[in-house]
C-alpha cells in the first residue's frame, strides 16, 4: 500500500461521505486494490444487514454445502438450521474458522467440497465479477447474492466505497455466460437479490 493511502487512512473520518474516503477509494480503484483497512473495523458491520442475510438464507436448499464470501459476523450460520457444511470467508479473520480470501485476487480456496456460494453485500467491493464467476467450479449448483446495481441504486458509488458499477443487465449477462439462471429475484432497499441455479447439462 502506498504512503499516500496510509496518510489518507490516518486522517479519515468515519463518515463515509468524507472527502478523504473518496480520495482513498479513487486511488484504490486506480490500483485495483481492496479496502482492507475499512473492513478491519468491526463498526463497519451494520446489524441491519442481517435482514438481507436472512433473505438470502431463505433461498438456500436444505443440506447445502455452503461457502459464504464476505461472511462478516457469520450471522448466516446462526440463522440457518438445516445445512451440511458451512465455511465463512472474509478479507479479515474475525473468527478462528474464517478463511481469509481477497476476492480481488485469484481464489486461494478449494471449492470442490461446496455446492452453494453466498455473496452477501460483498460484490460491490469486487472489480471484476466476471472473473469471480469464471473461478467457480462446475459443482457450484446454487449462488445467492446481493448487489447494488448502478442503474437501480443512484447513490454515489465512491462515497459508499463501492469499487464496481455493474448494471442489472450486465450482471444477468455474466450469470448467463456461466450457465446460471435466475430462479428468484427481489429487491431489498433497492439492492438486487438473486437466487441463481446452475443450468442442467
Amino acid at each position: 500500500m502506498t504512503n499516500k493511502i496510509k496518510r489518507l487512512l490516518k486522517f479519515k473520518k468515519q463518515d463515509n461521505i468524507s472527502e478523504n474516503r473518496i480520495d482513498i477509494i479513487t486511488e484504490l480503484k486506480q490500483q485495483k486494490k481492496t479496502d482492507i483497512e475499512r473492513w478491519s473495523l468491526n463498526e463497519q458491520l451494520f446489524e441491519d444487514w442481517n435482514e438481507r442475510t436472512q433473505i438470502l438464507g431463505n433461498y438456500i436448499y436444505p443440506q447445502a454445502h455452503i461457502i459464504e464470501f464476505g461472511a462478516g459476523n457469520m450471522f448466516l450460520k446462526k440463522y440457518l438450521k438445516n445445512y451440511s457444511k458451512y465455511t465463512p470467508s472474509d478479507i479479515i479473520k474475525r473468527f478462528e474458522e474464517t478463511v481469509v480470501c481477497d476476492l480481488n485476487e485469484p481464489f486461494n480456496i478449494d471449492l470442490s467440497n461446496y455446492n452453494t456460494v453466498v455473496f452477501s453485500g460483498v460484490l460491490e467491493y469486487v472489480y471484476d465479477i466476471d472473473k469471480i464467476f469464471g473461478q467457480l467450479n462446475s459443482n457450484i449448483k446454487q449462488i445467492v447474492l446481493s448487489y447494488c446495481c448502478s442503474d437501480i441504486v443512484k447513490l454515489s458509488r465512491e462515497k459508499n466505497g463501492w469499487l464496481s458499477d455493474y448494471s442489472h443487465s450486465q450482471l444477468v449477462a455474466i450469470f448467463e455466460k456461466y450457465g446460471y439462471i435466475i430462479q428468484d429475484y427481489r429487491e431489498w432497499r433497492e439492492q438486487s437479490i438473486f437466487n441463481l441455479i446452475k443450468k442442467a447439462d
